[in-house]
């Protein structure tokens, strides 16, 4: 399916729109107010934090960066734009995100632009479901929720064509084990099903993000602002309770 990026120019359309208001501006001042890493930015409205959140050059402003993206989550309910920006800080990993499952190939989607419509509609929906929790990987867990949800959708949907399509003495075996899962798809499903089972939630993080992402370590090092050892020893420590 080949993506088209109407609903990307519309959002930041959207964006050009509000980034440099008044309201971005006091939106920023209510954050500065209960988070001082905020307060300590030379940012004078949402779009200098977000831009700021885009650009990280090395570790330190990595893990700096990381920090905001938990505060902005943390502290979303001082102002309704704050969500928005959030929005707008994570679009390329949700572009990342979208390209990971094939711009909704083989859904009901008409084409790749309505799925990442709907990609979006899952992000904010979940940013929303998540004010005010404190989460270390805020980002990762962001992208990774969204593409949890979005890809059991597209299962869903590839599921049900597919049965149209077998005998109907096949269609209950298929719904059993659907046809085409992957051993990425088993991985997923795995790691929902060990949570609150003595899997460590950032070492999951880590082995979701680079096994069903499909993200490098290097890429997930930028998310997170872990080093890529510490990255790599989570992942290896999840795989092994998996296997267990």
């Amino acid at each position: 399916m080949h993506p088209t990026f109407r609903p990307i120019d519309q959002l930041t359309q959207e964006w050009e729109a509000i980034r440099r208001s008044d309201r971005s501006r006091v939106a920023l001042q209510r954050l500065a107010a209960v988070e001082p890493e905020v307060a300590d930015l030379s940012a004078a409205d949402l779009h200098d934090l977000v831009e700021g959140l885009r650009q990280p050059h090395s570790r330190a402003s990595r893990e700096a960066s990381a920090r905001i993206i938990q505060a902005m989550l943390r502290s979303e309910a001082v102002d309704p734009l704050i969500s928005r920006a959030i929005l707008q800080a994570i679009l390329p990993g949700l572009v990342t995100v979208a390209r990971r499952l094939a711009w909704g190939a083989g859904g009901d989607w008409t084409h790749g632009g309505a799925f990442f419509a709907d990609l979006l509609a899952t992000a904010w929906e979940v940013i929303i479901e998540w004010s005010g929790q404190d989460r270390a990987y805020a980002v990762l867990d962001l992208l990774s929720a969204v593409r949890c949800r979005s890809r059991r959708q597209l299962l869903r949907q590839r599921t049900t064509r597919r049965e149209t399509l077998l005998d109907p003495d096949l269609a209950s075996h298929a719904t059993s084990y659907p046809f085409g899962r992957t051993a990425l798809d088993d991985l997923a499903i795995a790691i929902d099903n060990l949570s609150g089972h003595g899997l460590d939630p950032a070492d999951a993080a880590v082995l979701y993000g680079h096994r069903v992402l499909g993200l490098s370590i290097n890429e997930l090092a930028n998310i997170s602002g872990e080093s890529r050892r510490r990255l790599e020893r989570r992942r290896d420590r999840a795989e092994r309770e998996i296997c267990a």
